[in-house]
């Protein structure tokens, strides 16, 4: 059966970690501006559901910013709103030495897209200013990638789908210069190619664009960052409900991106703001089987046992320990499992030095969070981003091959051809 991996959790977990910090932030005055768009009553459905979703994601953003004491200055930009008129806001923020940090929700406008750049890139909290934010990916793909992260230690195929569209490409930079192998897939390219994948990242905002036909009980995730409002009040994700039940996790819709992305914020405006070194959240490990365990489970009774053995001894520590203490036990050493290397476990998400994920010079030490030192701890050395330095082969479409791990040799993997190229996504980015 299908484990969901809920977002809600993350984010109340990030809320606990950072709510010791408001008595510090309540008295400053300082703000954070969010910035939305009006749909007109004559706008296409498309246009108007997209921009439901902003609206949803910007009062969110509200309660979180007000959770960690800050004030939320959220501006309404109405139906026809000018050049002239987007522009004076975004300078009024600009000016404004209380406002901390400024986030203009997507898509506005094609007209007013342009003058995004106008914000101040110190101000930049979601990677928007193209380069020169502090971040190298936005907040959404940050979190996604973080999602990921307790599901890839043993160098699956991931394949991103909507790779090219504004949150795709964060997923993918992100998880290159990991050194993880990516299938990236977009508008005109064969989705069912993701049969072949671990794991599945959809970032279209299209929804229902993947189903049975897509996923496999191989796929030990899918992460679903879709987020499309209905006529009827409900909201559908990339993925269909009728899949909801064939891979080993998945992260829902409502429920799941979008509040990893709130945390993800939370976090960012905490260590900017506050303390550089404060937490991370992070998501537990959780206990899958590969491709190889599940064929075995087809196989005469001693190639079962044998895959039950290699399960246990690939069970991630931080697993075992939770159902232990699900099962009211305390948890006891296992194969790799003793104190030493439970502290170590322990230690990579704890925040050790200073750093902000995603900001350059911060290098050599740990981060505090857990994408970037899985970076360094892969290549030997930490980068100055979400993400570290890879060993990815540039501009590959298709599964790429990680470095060297000495520690975990994978098992062979499948080539698969190279994605055809292609402006845009299926339905482009997803916020």
């Amino acid at each position: 059966m299908t484990e969901q991996v809920s977002g809600r959790d993350v984010l109340r977990q990030a809320k606990d970690l950072y709510a010791p910090y408001r008595d510090a932030v309540a008295p400053t005055g300082q703000r954070v501006t969010i910035i939305r768009f009006q749909p007109a009553e004559n706008d296409p459905p498309e246009w108007k559901a997209k921009l439901e979703a902003s609206k949803v994601s910007a009062e969110q953003k509200v309660k979180s910013f007000e959770h960690l004491g800050f004030e939320a200055n959220h501006v309404v930009m109405p139906p026809g709103t000018t050049r002239a008129q987007f522009a004076a806001v975004l300078e009024q923020a600009n000016q404004d030495p209380a406002t901390r940090a400024i986030i203009v929700q997507f898509p506005p406008p094609a007209e007013l897209q342009p003058l995004v750049q106008r914000m101040d890139p110190a101000k930049d909290i979601d990677a928007l200013t193209k380069g020169r934010s502090p971040y190298t990916a936005c907040a959404t793909a940050e979190g996604i990638c973080r999602v990921v992260e307790p599901f890839a230690q043993d160098d699956p195929v991931i394949a991103v789908v909507g790779s090219r569209g504004f949150v795709g490409q964060g997923v993918v930079g992100t998880l290159r210069e990991q050194g993880h192998r990516l299938m990236e897939l977009d508008a005109g390219d064969d989705l069912g190619r993701v049969r072949d994948a671990d794991i599945v990242v959809s970032v279209t905002g299209s929804p229902g664009i993947l189903g049975p036909d897509h996923l496999r009980p191989h796929h030990r995730l899918v992460v679903d960052s879709g987020f499309v409002p209905q006529a009827d009040g409900t909201v559908r994700g990339d993925v269909q409900q009728a899949a909801y039940d064939i891979p080993q996790h998945l992260t829902p819709v409502p429920g799941g991106i979008g509040p990893v992305e709130m945390a993800t914020l939370m976090e960012r405006v905490v260590r900017r703001e506050v303390d550089p070194n404060a937490p991370s959240w992070h998501v537990e490990p959780r206990p899958y089987l590969t491709k190889e365990q599940l064929a075995a489970q087809q196989a005469p009774e001693g190639a079962r046992a044998a895959m039950a053995s290699t399960r246990a001894a690939s069970t991630p520590p931080a697993a075992e320990e939770g159902r232990a203490r699900e099962a009211g036990q305390q948890p006891g050493p296992g194969p790799g499992q003793g104190p030493a290397s439970l502290q170590a476990a322990a230690g990579q998400r704890s925040s050790t030095g200073p750093g902000v994920p995603g900001v350059p010079g911060q290098q050599g030490h740990a981060t505090g969070n857990p994408v970037a030192d899985a970076a360094k701890r892969r290549t030997g050395g930490m980068s100055g981003g979400v993400g570290g330095a890879g060993g990815v082969t540039p501009g590959t479409t298709g599964p790429t091959p990680a470095p060297s791990r000495p520690h975990a040799p994978a098992p062979p993997k499948p080539q698969l051809p190279p994605t055809p190229g292609g402006p845009g996504g299926p339905g482009g980015p997803s916020r």
